[in-house]
């Protein structure tokens, strides 16, 4: 049972209904990972009588989005407001009014709201650790209560002039800075050169739920299945390296395949240099809803990653007894155990992807041990339901001083 909440449902004062919820994602991608936390926070918070709203840069009408607004939250796209407020950040910064009015038409903040201030909080949900600084400007800027969620920090991708100060002062006057791993708060910390005080690591909800490892799948003819589960995008995600890697003739002639789940801007150009390559042990097929379904005919997971916050595939697969092949980036340290509850390459480079590759290929007939090691081990780390504990964590900060019965 969770810390703070009954079996099934939140007892919540009645004082606590007038609690408003405004959920922003400055994320520029329709959906991905980075949204789940936000999203299922939000839904857990309306069903529990809270008022919650959100704006999201991108809306694209997929699964995620229907369910929310089949949940009675309206998802508004400010994709327009955000490119607008980056083009003119100039003048955010030094305080131009009228862009503070934009940003009220923009959210049709009515007049009531904004003198209600301490019973809302604004969530600002980033893809990163700064692109939500924009909109935390003018919420500072309008006296508006904050937090910011920093979904990935990465290690070279250092922002610069006047979108450094921003992001200085997006964290600095936050209420909470959350973070999804230890790696990402230190490397904030670093870029902004500032030790956040009001700063937290927290989890995201994942899309298992099975008490037992699933049943590892049968090898057919010897042959290994790895999955590579990920948005299609290179320059995170370094699935270019993988396929250099396997272009080798060692890869080529060995009972291995590895299947790029996924979608993205990149799924095209990675189709096309598997074919330049002449890789015949790799397909691409596709998003798959239920992460699950994957883990029944796959023995291991790999992901060739340049940048990570902590990747809920990582989480999930785990989840599902199956191990990682995985490169020390963002969090994947914290969750993975080398040699023990998987495999961690030094650095996303070909020579690291190979020698991990070819550790973890060493000990297959392993694998299945390993998996079990690993769905033991991330149920340590990882708690159930973490989007409830956030909520939690957002009331209190919403209005302190309203108690909460549990």
């Amino acid at each position: 049972m969770l810390e703070g909440f009954t079996e099934n449902r939140i007892v919540i004062e009645k004082s606590q209904k007038s609690l408003t919820f405004i959920f922003i994602s400055s994320c520029c991608e329709y959906w991905g990972g980075s949204e789940e936390l936000w999203s299922e926070t939000a839904r857990y918070l309306s069903s529990h009588g809270f008022k919650v709203a959100s704006f999201k840069n991108s809306v694209r009408n997929d699964n995620r989005i229907k369910q929310l607004r089949a949940d009675g939250i309206k998802v508004r796209d400010i994709h327009i407001l955000i490119l607008f407020l980056r083009k003119f950040s100039f003048f955010l910064e030094k305080n131009i009014p009228f862009l503070i009015n934009l940003k009220v038409f923009y959210l049709k903040i009515s007049s009531w709201f904004t003198k209600k201030r301490n019973s809302t909080l604004f969530v600002i949900s980033q893809g990163e650790n700064f692109d939500g600084a924009e909109i935390a400007k003018l919420c500072i800027q309008f006296d508006l209560p904050y937090i910011i969620i920093s979904q990935k920090a990465s290690d070279s991708v250092w922002v610069h002039g006047r979108r450094r100060r921003m992001m200085q002062d997006m964290h600095r006057q936050a209420k909470a800075s959350f973070f999804v791993s230890q790696h990402n708060l230190f490397l904030t910390q670093a870029q902004i050169g500032y030790k956040l005080t009001n700063a937290e690591v927290i989890k995201n909800p994942y899309r298992v739920d099975i008490s037992q490892p699933l049943r590892y799948p049968q090898t057919e003819n010897d042959v290994f299945k790895i999955a590579c589960v990920g948005r299609l995008w290179i320059l995170d995600k370094g699935q270019d390296i993988l396929l250099s890697v396997l272009a080798q003739e060692k890869w080529k002639n060995r009972d291995l395949h590895i299947s790029f789940f996924g979608n993205g801007v990149d799924r095209e150009a990675l189709i096309d240099m598997a074919n330049l390559l002449e890789l015949k042990n790799v397909s691409f097929p596709g998003f798959v809803e239920n992460i699950v379904d994957i883990w029944h005919d796959h023995h291991a997971l790999i992901m060739p990653s340049r940048a990570e916050g902590l990747a809920i595939a990582l989480v999930e697969a785990m989840m599902c007894g199956r191990m990682g092949i995985v490169t020390d980036v963002g969090g994947v340290s914290e969750v993975v155990e080398d040699d023990i509850t998987g495999f961690i390459a030094s650095g996303a480079s070909f020579q690291e992807i190979d020698k991990v590759l070819e550790r973890a290929w060493q000990r297959r007939y392993e694998w299945e041990n390993i998996g079990k090691e690993a769905f033991i081990s991330i149920r340590k780390l990882i708690p159930p339901y973490p989007e409830r504990i956030f909520a939690d964590k957002l009331v209190q900060l919403c209005q302190s001083d309203v108690p909460i019965q549990i």
